[in-house]
């Protein structure tokens, strides 16, 4: 079974910050418009910017990734899921690393471009679009307690 998700106008300006619809818009806009040359992104990467994006943290992508130990937003495990079981994007395992990747699906990128044609959840999509940050830069993050 998959779920059909239709923006309607007069919707979007009560949807919750932390609504399942924003999750969504957050995960498909990191891996649309965070990948550099990329075609897909680490598990690390992405809950790192959606963790950052979320707060529309400044300044969170300094020269030194630093994560606090942190257990993974219930939200966005649910939102992860919800994605992957209804195609936005793909869950992939790399044969070198053994590592997951996660990619944008043509039907995330649909939905992405749903959100932007009704101008939804800008500020979040604005924040994205400015994240210049490379992959490699997660492969020995600091992580503080």
């Amino acid at each position: 079974m998959s779920i059909e998700i239709q923006l309607k106008p007069q919707f979007l300006d009560s949807a919750p910050d932390n609504s399942t619809l924003t999750h969504l818009a957050i995960i498909c806009g990191a891996l649309k418009h965070c990948l550099g040359s990329a075609t897909t992104m680490s598990f690390i990467k992405l809950a790192y910017i959606f963790d950052k994006t979320i707060n529309l943290e400044a300044n969170a992508f300094s020269s030194k990734i630093t994560l606090s130990s942190w257990n993974i937003d219930n939200d966005f495990k649910k939102s992860l899921i919800m994605a992957e079981s209804n195609e936005f994007i793909e869950l992939l395992i790399d044969k070198t690393s053994k590592e997951m990747k996660i990619s944008l699906t043509d039907k995330g990128d649909i939905y992405l471009i749903s959100v932007e044609k009704h101008q939804a959840f800008t500020n979040y999509l604005e924040y994205l679009k400015d994240i210049k940050i490379p992959e490699n830069r997660f492969n020995n993050p600091i992580i503080r307690s």
